[in-house]
């Protein structure tokens, strides 16, 4: 408080001492200092603070004439560090001399020059010399971090601004001349990266700032390889088009480098040449992706591989199109084999088309390369419409290679199977082979138009179908000629005609699933979209038409080589029924031998063929068979065997039915069997049973008639312990003989087959005059043994006739029949019968008979029929 009051009455006031803190001046380095210092007073034991002090060394002089005279020492001390240390352009990065680096330091520390001063004077006399010694692009980078936020701050027409600019225009022509020579041979990859890094940086801090509009920083005379087409030229566009400047020249380079003399440039040296080019551009890609595109991603946001693409796609796609047209427009079309395949022609001279197809799969992978880097259309991903010609003739070339390897695969085919869990051999899985090496093709082709893949699938299904066609047919051929010499008696059926069949049959099986895989319901979905889908289904209609004709092809020509297995198998079967037939005895030779020819053909097809073929195998067989039975039937029928030859021919049919049965499958012609039996059990009958045979199948004529124009006979019939108690009662409606419209009839009631009946008369009733309703009311007593009476196919015929007026001759009205198996069902019962006349019709019975002309009993039977007949 005295203080204070001695203060403020007189003004004055002793200070008191708090601590001090001595510096001294050589402590204090040119560039300046910023320290805290601790305070110092008397004994040290007690703290008495610190103090904060910046201090710096400096002279009074006018900042821009200081600032102008850094500039220009700089130049001198750098054109001096230059000229005596020998420095490597792009090699100095702003490290001077330790005498040099101390004039510099002390000059700017006694022209009060700030960092940011010091920053651009630098920038100024570095970018100045950098146009004659190239420097290392390190320094103006580390320089930029300095200048970078003040300038931010600055005005546009400040005299510093105007300096920074200046030293841009002077550095940035090295910079995009870095980007345009990325691809510099007489550079190591690493220093080419490391500049591009420093390069990318300098950009970037550079294109963060406007330009001032009175600065051209891309004077056309610095930049004529900029584009003219683009109406403002900035940053962006100048570093695109300095990648495209120099993509330009090094394509430029390898085009030339990579081309032969052009007259003396056949096809393939041209596609090679393609291929030449597009494997190069793609090394410059992949390289641009693995070294570069990160860099320029990151520190500029731009995809540098992207923009090498599309530089490229347009000029690849002048360059390509030309040459493949011209390609393949000198391709000569090929002479392809017709359906006969009457020959196959040599391809050995032929252009394969080969080299075509590797710039087509190149081109392919190419394109797909850039879809998966441009969102942009890209010109060459229409190149596909400049092979449509090579497409053709690689198909055309592949049925020929396809045809001619089947045919090599069937020569050298040994017909056994290839392993024991199959039944097919070599040629059929070589086959198959080969059809997977189109199906390869295809999916390697790709073909990305809808109309046109659907047009080349469509020929590749054509060619699959014609090539399974052609395997059928040459291994049928195959087999044949295996044996063609042989003249033996019989033929012997070895397993190679069976693995044939099953080689056919194997091939056939596998081509739907096989075509399934080409994609085709892919591709016929595709053209509904694209077209419509009435459009989609005529196509899918046709591909199926086609598949289901080579199908039933292959499958008649399977069936056509069972059935020449099985006409080669005639002969021997028909020779040992001949003889079977011949000898009575049932342990004849002939027929032992049949027995072990059709044991040992059959198990070889059991155990060689699967299930369909073999079924198929025996329906031919059987097929054979009847021709073989109606062959043997009517030659000796001709030559008027006995009844005895025809049961032994039947009995050895029977045995051979049994021989057939094998396994679960039997064969499907029962129908023709049983046909040829049934007419063997007729020849094999005596007369007297053919004619009992004729008139049962009159008595089945007569139970399907509901009425009759000749009238009906009514009786009744009991069986007995001792015969027939039969009573005719009545007939009505009879058909008139005479002109006055009445009969005089009388009824005949004979007993057949006459041979069991023998011993037994015929019975008849009175004559009945002018009534066409007669009343017979007669009964009749007939004894028959237990064998007549228990023969229930025994029949009773009644004729009726009408006696004429003298009494001389009777003339015949019409007949009816009953057997006794109907008596026995119906006794005590009347029984009303139609009446009919027996037709000479188209009857087994009559034709047997017509062939026994030699035999009495059948003549007259005839005869007597003939003249009811026609009565």
């Amino acid at each position: 408080m005295k203080e204070i009051a001695v203060t403020a009455s007189s003004g004055k006031h002793d200070n008191e001492l708090i601590g001090r803190a001595a510096i001294t001046l050589k402590s204090i380095p040119v560039s300046g200092l910023t320290v805290w210092y601790n305070l110092e007073k008397g004994s040290k034991g007690r703290s008495r603070g610190s103090l904060l002090v910046n201090l710096a060394l400096s002279a009074e002089k006018n900042k821009s004439v200081a600032v102008q005279e850094h500039k220009n020492l700089l130049k001198l001390l750098l054109m001096y560090e230059l000229e005596t240390s020998q420095v490597a352009n792009y090699w100095w990065s702003g490290k001077f001399s330790p005498n040099a680096e101390l004039i510099r330091s002390q000059h700017a520390a006694q022209s009060g020059l700030t960092p940011f001063d010091c920053a651009l004077s630098q920038w100024h006399a570095y970018s100045t010399i950098h146009e004659t010694h190239k420097l290392n692009f390190t320094l103006f980078n580390s320089i930029l971090d300095v200048l970078v936020p003040v300038i931010n701050g600055l005005q546009n027409d400040s005299e510093d601004v105007k300096t920074f600019w200046d030293g841009v225009r002077r550095l940035l022509p090295s910079c995009f001349a870095v980007l345009r020579k990325l691809r510099s041979r007489n550079t190591s990859e690493k220093n080419i990266i490391r500049a591009l890094n420093e390069v990318l940086d300098i950009l970037k801090k550079i294109k963060e700032f406007e330009v001032p509009e009175s600065i051209d920083i891309f004077p056309k005379s610095v930049y004529g390889w900029l584009n003219d087409t683009e109406e403002t030229c900035n940053i962006d566009t100048a570093i695109i088009d300095a990648i495209n400047t120099g993509t330009k020249e090094w394509l430029e380079h390898i085009v030339e480098g990579s081309r032969q003399s052009k007259n003396h440039e056949t096809d393939d040296d041209k596609l090679q040449y393609i291929i030449r080019l597009i494997q190069m551009v793609r090394s410059d890609l992949q390289r641009g992706m693995e070294y570069f595109d990160k860099l320029f991603y990151h520190k500029i946001q731009l995809n540098y591989s992207a923009i090498l693409y599309i530089f490229y796609d347009s000029k690849l796609a002048e360059i390509c199109k030309s040459i493949i047209i011209e390609v393949c427009n000198n391709i000569k079309r090929l002479d392809v084999p017709d359906d006969q395949f009457e020959y196959l022609p040599n391809i050995e001279n032929v252009n394969m088309g080969t080299t075509l197809f590797e710039v087509y799969l190149i081109l392919k992978r190419y394109v797909q390369l850039g879809e998966s880097m441009c969102s942009e259309t890209l010109e060459l991903a229409s190149f596909y419409p400049w092979f449509e010609r090579g497409v053709t003739h690689w198909l055309d070339i592949s049925i020929i290679k396809a045809l001619n390897r089947i045919q090599k695969a069937i020569d050298l085919d040994q017909l056994k199977a290839v392993d024991e869990t199959v039944k097919y051999s070599s040629s059929a899985v070589d086959t198959l082979s080969i059809f997977y090496q189109i199906k390869i093709f295809w999916q390697q082709l790709d073909w990305p138009e809808v109309e046109g893949s659907y047009i080349f699938v469509a020929k590749i299904v054509n060619d699959l179908c014609r090539c399974c066609i052609f395997y059928a047919q040459q291994m049928s051929r195959r087999v044949e000629n295996i044996h063609l010499g042989d003249n033996n008696k019989n033929f012997v059926l070895s397993e190679e005609w069976c693995i044939a069949i099953n080689n056919m049959d194997y091939i056939r099986q596998s081509l739907p699933s096989f075509i399934k895989e080409l994609n085709i319901d892919d591709i016929i979905k595709r053209l509904g979209e694209y077209r419509t889908n009435l459009e989609a289904e005529r196509c899918a209609t046709t591909i199926k038409t086609v598949i289901e004709n080579a199908l039933d092809t292959e499958r008649n020509q399977i069936v056509e080589l069972i059935e020449i297995v099985a006409r080669k198998m005639a002969p021997p079967i028909k020779r040992y029924l001949a003889e079977g037939a011949e000898v009575l005895a049932k342990d004849s030779n002939s027929m032992e031998q049949l027995m072990m020819y059709l044991e040992g053909s059959l198990t070889t097809l059991y155990d060689s063929l699967n299930e369909v073929n073999f079924g198929r195998i025996l329906d031919a067989i059987w097929s054979e068979l009847s021709i073989i039975m109606y062959d043997l039937i009517q030659s000796n029928l001709d030559k008027r065997r006995p009844p005895a030859f025809f049961q032994n021919l039947n009995n050895t049919l029977q045995t051979m039915i049994d021989c057939f049965k094998m396994g679960n499958i039997a064969s499907s012609d029962v129908k023709i069997l049983s046909n040829i039996q049934s007419r063997l059990e007729l020849y094999s009958m005596e007369t007297a049973d053919l004619i009992h045979q004729y008139y049962m199948e009159r008595l089945e004529n007569q139970k399907s008639q509901d009425s009759s124009p000749f009238g009906q006979l009514t009786v009744m019939a009991q069986l007995t312990e001792y015969g027939l108690l039969l009573t005719i009662l009545n007939a009505r409606n009879l058909l008139s003989m005479d002109s006055n419209g009445l009969v005089d009839s009388f009824v005949k009631a004979s007993f057949m087959p006459t041979s069991r009946f023998n011993d037994l008369s015929p019975v008849k009733t009175n004559v009945h005059n002018k009534n066409c309703f007669p009343l017979y009311d007669q009964e009749f007593r007939i004894n028959l043994s237990e064998h007549q009476r228990n023969a229930k196919n025994s029949l009773i015929v009644f004729s009726i006739k009408d006696k004429d007026l003298f009494g001389m001759s009777s003339q015949y009205i019409a007949e009816c029949y009953i057997s006794f198996g109907d008596l026995d069902a119906l006794q005590g019962e009347q029984i009303m019968m139609n009446l009919s006349r027996p037709e000479y019709t188209d009857s087994d019975s009559l034709r047997a008979l017509e062939y026994r002309l030699g035999d009495k009993q059948a003549k007259e039977f005839l005869k007597k029929l003939k003249n009811r007949s026609f009565s």
